[in-house]
């Protein structure tokens, strides 16, 4: 690929690609929304009730939360691309699964290793967008790419609706083999793409980092930008390699308020309430407007706003910055899910019909050109290259557990408590902006080795004084080597167990 293009054009192009990952995880979320109304699904499947539609919503992001883990002992070890790779052809076999499914049991079965998959996508894909990309456009690049997410789930209103005009059961099975078709384009792709020059370091592939970063740069390996990027992260890399793999148990002490805010920013994005829509639009709708095609379409033009959102977001968060966005969200979004509960509550017949419809609109498009994407850039960004696998694998398992929790009880909750539902997300809109003003750091405009310093947590500090005393041991053992070579009663046995000791 790198033949072709150069510099931006090859990054975007990259990134977007690349994103098919996040596009299957916006699909795969949203293509349940319009099954749910689906008369052929609910008589083949015997009409489940409102927490078994909700368990077969969320045992996707119970699956995607198991793999979460894993998930960074991959990215490790076989590197970001080829990880891409394994959450691919993990999501191709829950595809087909969901695709044949006759049974509730297979269908969950399919659901569930689908978000095996997504579990494995979701996690390295952030990283290694914001891995390729440079500092004064790792925002757009990251953001365009995780929008892409909005996208899947715009498609997958509209494939819907359109499948929803087949007479058989491939009204519901037609959207569901699509998914399958965009991982086998994803797998494909793949193999062509470049793999993080961050990692290439790491595995002492230094001639083939360098010719990445030429590539993303669009300048010569010996340009001084080239060089001065290639050494910043070499010698990154060099003092993190003296403090040797992470332990989890250092992720909540050394690394312990990066954890937290990066498990507190996916976590506090789902809470935010937007899987309301995202899962269960069409069902909201038909309690307004009744059962009919006519709710799948009105999903499909809440995810165009909602993609639309994100494609703005792309164009602010390198300009207004991260903390700004996170809190002018939930300052909005706060005051739209009120809204929604009122016109909820109050009937004015037609007019209620209308406002919340718009109110409804309203809150996507906010919560897309905020907290959508930038809450996947965020953790991304926050831990140093040694701790970065394990970081996103914390952040990213927190937003499935929440979001299997949203999924799982937001049918419920509307049918138990209705209006209200939406008051219970406003509030935690409100824990968020408190949330962020409070504790979470800008990182517009750094280089991923300039974050690392802004975090007063001891991790550069220790890494500093690990390669001291790396130093500091090598020159004893060079100064004793010297000494003992002049001692005519020294043997180079003597000299070799001494070495060891000081090693």
């Amino acid at each position: 690929m790198g033949k072709l293009l150069k510099g931006s054009a090859l990054l975007y192009s990259v990134a977007i690609f690349a994103s098919l990952g996040q596009f299957l995880f916006g699909y795969d979320q949203g293509v349940m929304s319009g099954i749910l109304v689906n008369n052929r699904w609910l008589q083949l499947f015997g009409h489940p009730n409102a927490t078994m539609q909700g368990l077969v919503v969320a045992i996707f992001e119970l699956g995607a939360w198991v793999t979460t883990y894993p998930t960074s002992w991959f990215m490790d070890t076989i590197g970001r691309r080829w990880t891409i790779m394994v959450g691919t052809l993990i999501f191709i076999v829950g595809g087909v699964l969901q695709t044949a499914s006759s049974t509730f049991v297979q269908i969950m079965m399919g659901r569930v290793i689908a978000g095996f998959g997504i579990g494995f996508l979701s996690t390295v894909l952030p990283v290694y967008t914001a891995e390729l990309s440079r500092a004064h456009n790792r925002g757009r690049v990251t953001v365009l790419g995780m929008s892409v997410n909005m996208l899947g789930y715009t498609a997958s209103a509209f494939i819907d609706y359109g499948f929803s005009f087949v007479e058989s059961d491939w009204s519901f099975r037609g959207p569901l083999l699509l998914q399958v078709v965009f991982a086998l384009i994803l797998a494909i792709g793949t193999l062509v793409l470049p793999e993080s020059p961050r990692y290439l370091v790491s595995k002492n592939k230094d001639k083939l980092a360098l010719k990445t970063l030429s590539d993303m740069h669009g300048l010569e390996e010996d340009h001084p930008d080239v060089s001065k990027e290639y050494e910043e992260i070499k010698n990154a890399l060099d003092i993190e390699a003296k403090l040797g793999q992470p332990t989890w148990k250092e992720m909540f002490t050394i690394y312990r308020k990066r954890s937290l805010i990066g498990i507190a920013v996916q976590a506090l994005g789902q809470l935010a309430g937007i899987n309301i829509v995202t899962y269960y639009a069409p069902k909201m709708y038909e309690a307004i407007l009744g059962p009919g095609n006519e709710t799948i379409l009105f999903a499909g033009y809440t995810a165009l706003v909602y993609f639309g959102g994100a494609i703005i977001a792309s164009f602010l968060v390198d300009r207004v910055g991260r903390r700004p966005l996170f809190m002018y969200g939930s300052f909005f979004m706060t005051i739209w899910l009120v809204l929604m509960a009122v016109f909820n509550k109050v009937d004015l017949g037609y007019t209620s019909t209308v406002l919340v419809i718009a109110f409804t609109m309203i809150y996507v498009g906010t919560f897309g050109m905020t907290w959508a994407c930038v809450d996947w850039l965020y953790p991304a960004e926050i831990f140093p290259f040694r701790t970065r696998a394990k970081g996103m694998s914390l952040a990213v398992s927190s937003n499935w557990l929440c979001n299997f929790a949203v999924g799982l009880f937001t049918p419920p909750l509307l049918e138990s408590i209705g209006w209200a539902t939406y008051i219970f997300y406003a509030a935690w809109n409100v824990v968020a902006f408190f949330v962020v003003w409070k504790w979470f750091v800008e990182t517009k405009g750094k280089t991923l080795e300039e974050i690392d310093a802004i975090f007063a947590d001891g991790a550069a500090t220790l890494a500093i004084e690990k390669s001291f005393e790396y130093h500091d041991k090598q020159n004893s053992t060079e100064k004793y080597l010297s000494s003992s070579s002049e001692s005519p009663n020294a043997t180079e046995k003597d000299k070799d167990i001494k070495q060891v000791e000081l090693a």
